[in-house]
């Protein structure tokens, strides 16, 4: 903390520019709330926000950019509607989540001091898919006073696209250490999706290309009849689903591809105890906010060997690290962790919890932020004082 910092008892009002209805935003943002900050979320003024959002979070209406026939039009529209709200809030502090739309509208409000949090696909991907995001990005996140990310490979690509070093901080979304612990097997979840006496395999990313669920699905025909995988058609894309499926039948394991509708956040971490191992093979991830939850809940996890997981998996169990679309690779680590013996599992999930806690623990992560926020406020008051 800076000698300037704000005194820790003093509210701060935030504006977040984000996704309403994501379970990360609600988090961090609730938690914001809870301790007594005025934490309002700006959204476009045709988005519809789910139940559900954490109390005392405000909710505060824009025109969003849409692509009209002139694109600088667009902008403009969007860029004069923002600006009025934040004129109308006067935060403290703005904070985006999500780089592509997001950070390019806080720039172009000129308001200071704002933060960037970098989830993933959005500086990794779509930041690099054209010359104009490129510089969107660019000037957004070497505008920004602070910028966030949950690995220090994120990080580094938050950099390489524009941000300035000194001013990114590693921030974890962080795991609730009190609800995500190792436990008993949930005995009525079982039953309830009719797997008593079945091994688990779960794979809780979400149904679409990035996440090549089909390289599960054919590392389980390859597994012993026991073996189930476990996935959610929450948020599903409807025709990767529809693949899946298909590959599944053509394989004869259609009977062990178990899709539940959805699985609640608070139901989570049953999910993971019920779980022999847990899967994540994406082929991009810029903090595998799963990996990390199974993890804490004392679960072994399969995953694809990227730069973000590398950095909690590589010193763990690095033969859970395979290859990303490689099925025999997916097969032979899945089949090792199943059979791996009950105190070397012990001995994994003890490190993995260890580890997890020292790191990620949510109130740990944002109190860090709650912190750095204060130092941002503080500033923009001295500066502020410093011109009148």
């Amino acid at each position: 903390m800076t000698a300037d910092t704000l005194p820790s008892q003093e509210t701060l009002a935030i504006a977040f520019l984000g996704d309403p209805n994501s379970i990360h935003t609600r988090r961090w943002t609730g938690y914001l709330a809870d301790r007594g900050h005025r934490i309002t979320l700006i959204v476009g003024q045709n988005l519809t926000v789910n139940p559900g959002l954490p109390a005392g979070i405000q909710i505060e209406r824009f025109v969003p950019y849409t692509r009209r026939p002139v694109h600088l039009f667009g902008a403009f529209v969007a860029g004069r509607s923002f600006r009025k709200v934040l004129e109308r809030l006067n935060p403290d502090v703005l904070h985006a989540h999500y780089l592509t739309g997001n950070g390019w509208l806080s720039w172009i409000s000129g308001f200071h001091p704002y933060v960037i949090t970098v989830w993933g696909s959005d500086v990794l991907i779509t930041a690099r898919e054209s010359w104009r995001a490129r510089i969107h990005s660019r000037l957004s996140l070497h505008g920004a006073d602070l910028v966030t990310g949950t690995s220090d490979y994120l990080l580094r690509a938050a950099v390489a696209a524009g941000a300035r070093s000194k001013r990114t901080r590693l921030i974890h979304f962080g795991v609730d250490m009190h609800r995500f612990t190792p436990g008993p097997d949930p005995v009525e979840l079982r039953a309830r999706l009719g797997l008593q006496g079945r091994r688990v395999v779960f794979s809780p990313r979400t149904i679409g290309p990035i996440y090549h669920h089909e390289t599960v699905i054919a590392a389980l025909a390859r597994l012993p009849q026991d073996v189930v995988v476990v996935m959610t058609r929450h948020l599903a894309d409807a025709a990767e689903l529809a693949k899946l499926e298909s590959q599944a039948a053509q394989l004869g394991v259609a009977d062990r591809m178990i899709v539940v509708d959805s699985v609640a956040h608070g139901d989570m971490p049953d999910f993971y105890r019920m779980a022999d191992v847990v899967v994540s093979v994406a082929a991009s991830d810029g903090g595998p906010i799963t990996v990390i939850e199974a993890l804490a809940a004392g679960r072994p996890v399969v995953s694809t060997d990227l730069p973000s997981v590398r950095e909690w998996i590589a010193d763990l169990d690095p033969t859970a690290l395979v290859p990303v679309g490689d099925a025999d690779a997916t097969t032979t680590a899945i089949a090792y962790l199943l059979d791996r013996d009950p105190a070397q599992k012990d001995d994994l999930a003890r490190r993995a919890r260890v580890d997890v806690e020292e790191r990620a623990d949510e109130r740990a992560n944002m109190e860090r932020m709650e912190l750095l926020y204060r130092e941002l406020a503080a500033r923009r008051a001295a500066h502020r004082r410093g011109r009148a």
